[in-house]
């Protein structure tokens, strides 16, 4: 289910990416923030119609988002390995520990996507971790895309009256 300004449109997607089933509708916004009765609306007049051309129930959905409601947070950690081996289980822990306290700090949001968007290994730049090899010093930038938990739980709502539960947002 896709969710942008000016259209709404829900996808029926196989594993090899094809679509099976397509329904979209435009729509007119006053804002940039999502408009909960429109999808509302849309969920109404064809939720229906689309599992009967399925010929089976909508559970699971990705939801896609695109709008100016999400808070993009720019982060950083470092992590000194001096004296021992670099770990890979270390550094899993430590992104798990720095997202448990960012989502302790922002409040009324939810994180939605953590993406790290370099590593710099020894004061070398990479935008992926290809080797484990034996560093000192690792830094890795991290951006958190979040939403606003009021808006979360909206969309949870109006998709729950239709038993659909949200497997993911995508911004």
């Amino acid at each position: 289910l896709s969710v942008e300004k000016n259209n709404i449109k829900f996808d029926v997607i196989n594993h090899d990416d094809e679509i099976l089933f397509s329904k979209n509708d435009l729509v007119e916004y006053s804002s940039n923030k999502i408009n909960f009765e429109i999808l509302e609306k849309f969920l109404e007049k064809n939720i229906f119609y689309i599992e009967k051309e399925l010929n089976n129930y909508v559970e699971n959905i990705n939801l896609v988002l695109d709008h100016n409601d999400f808070l993009f947070v720019n982060s950083s950690m470092k992590y000194n390995f001096n004296g021992t081996n670099f770990n890979l289980n270390q550094l899993n822990s430590s992104l798990i520990e720095l997202k448990k306290y960012f989502q302790n700090t922002i409040g009324d949001f939810d994180i939605i996507h953590m993406i790290i968007d370099k590593f710099i290994l020894d004061g070398k730049v990479y935008s992926k971790l290809t080797e484990t090899s034996n560093y000192n010093k690792v830094c890795i930038e991290i951006k958190f895309i979040c939403l606003n938990k009021d808006i979360v739980r909206n969309l949870k709502n109006i998709l729950s009256k239709y038993q659909i539960f949200i497997k993911n947002i995508i911004c």
